[in-house]
């Protein structure tokens, strides 16, 4: 009878493995610098001064707010291929921030938000994956590519958006 208890500790084993591996939320700091720098720009709060030991992944939210920027026209360089995030969320930015793309591409699992008070140079690719649903709210700003490849999904776009690539929907409801 010992064996059914031994059942129960493996389940809450492996339970909290599984939210040790949870959605995170990446704060950037600093201003101007390049994606990749994960210890002086990718904080665990907003103007905080902790920082992760990694670049946001998959399953990671890339959070860029009121406590990014300091200065004047700072840039974020996407300087690596084929990033991946959750969701990448631009909201309440100050100082009118730049995103530089370098026309890579930036595969998006959840949703994308930007904000009207910055600026995308060099759009790039932006690839919807995954089998959730996603949205995306462009501000108005010009976009490159748009790719939607989401298997079970749908993708909400939720604003007007102008665009120099082109819109590839490759699986997925789009609306």
């Amino acid at each position: 009878m010992t064996f059914v208890p031994n059942k129960f500790i493996l389940l809450a084993i492996i339970l909290c493995a599984f939210s040790a591996f949870g959605q995170s939320d990446y704060y950037w700091v600093g201003g101007t610098g390049n994606w990749s720098n994960y210890s002086s720009h990718w904080a665990t709060s907003s103007g905080g001064n902790i920082f992760h030991t990694t670049t946001p992944s998959s399953n990671d939210n890339a959070i860029f707010d009121s406590n990014s920027f300091n200065a004047e026209n700072q840039t974020i360089n996407l300087n690596v291929d084929n990033v991946s995030v959750g969701d990448i969320t631009w909201n309440g930015v100050t100082h009118n921030p730049k995103f530089n793309m370098g026309s890579r591409a930036l595969i998006i699992y959840g949703s994308v938000k930007f904000d009207p008070f910055m600026t995308i140079q060099s759009p790039g690719t932006l690839k919807f994956t995954s089998s959730s649903s996603a949205t995306l709210i462009s501000a108005g700003l010009p976009l490159g590519t748009i790719e939607v490849e989401k298997t079970g999904g749908t993708f909400d776009q939720l604003d007007n958006y102008n665009f120099s690539g082109s819109v590839r929907i490759k699986n997925g409801t789009t609306y």
